[in-house]
């Protein structure tokens, strides 16, 4: 019976808890049960672009959307990442492309029709205490002058680091970039709504 009830707690500790949304990389978690569908709207002068190889930065940048009325833009791979790809410290395809200056991974589409927008936020989740290069790949084929960048990202226990200030340098003199905002673990709806709203009143003031 002990072997068994022992059994049973070590299962418990490795399944993923139902409700929460998972950072296949990171690992990090929000609290965060229900995610709001994408919305266009039509005057929006907001946009929040993301990326999300699970549900983290999935749940927090539709989340804040939804707090701020923005548009979203998901961030999609051309080729999808693997569980394999994401596996830390195998020389597998995230390790290679994080240590490589040069990596820029194809994405599906680029958003368009940004000059609706006066302030986009950006969300990613930090691999290898940076933006994943796919987030390169973007900045590097998209016109950001004039715009108001909030950069948000997600991690199971760095900081954003750097990783907001090499994005920077991907884009034009005129692009205003505010700090980087790490998401803490277990953060619920009403924190990240709380928290969009003051970053954009911040960005807008």
């Amino acid at each position: 019976m002990k072997k068994m009830f022992a059994l049973l707690i070590a299962l418990l500790l490795v399944l993923p808890v139902s409700g929460l949304a998972v950072d296949a990389v990171s690992s990090a978690t929000v609290s965060i049960t229900e995610v709001p569908e994408t919305t266009i709207h039509e005057n929006a002068k907001t946009l929040v672009i993301w990326f999300s190889t699970n549900d983290t930065v999935k749940a927090v940048a539709l989340t804040a959307a939804d707090a701020l009325e923005a548009d979203s833009f998901e961030i999609i791979p051309e080729q999808p990442y693997t569980e394999a790809d994401l596996a830390y410290y195998t020389d597998g395809r995230c390790d290679k492309e994080q240590a490589d200056a040069s990596a820029r991974p194809t994405i599906v589409s680029l958003p368009e029709n940004l000059v609706q927008y006066d302030v986009i936020f950006i969300g990613y989740p930090i691999w290898h205490g940076q933006a994943p290069k796919i987030l390169y790949t973007l900045l590097e084929n998209i016109d950001l002058s004039g715009k108001t960048i909030v950069p948000f990202c997600t991690s199971m226990s760095s900081g954003s680091g750097s990783s907001a200030d090499n994005l920077a340098k991907l884009t034009g003199d005129t692009t205003v970039w505010i700090n980087a905002e790490r998401i803490n673990n277990n953060s619920t709806t009403e924190q990240v709504r709380e928290w969009a709203l003051s970053a954009l009143a911040y960005a807008t003031k």
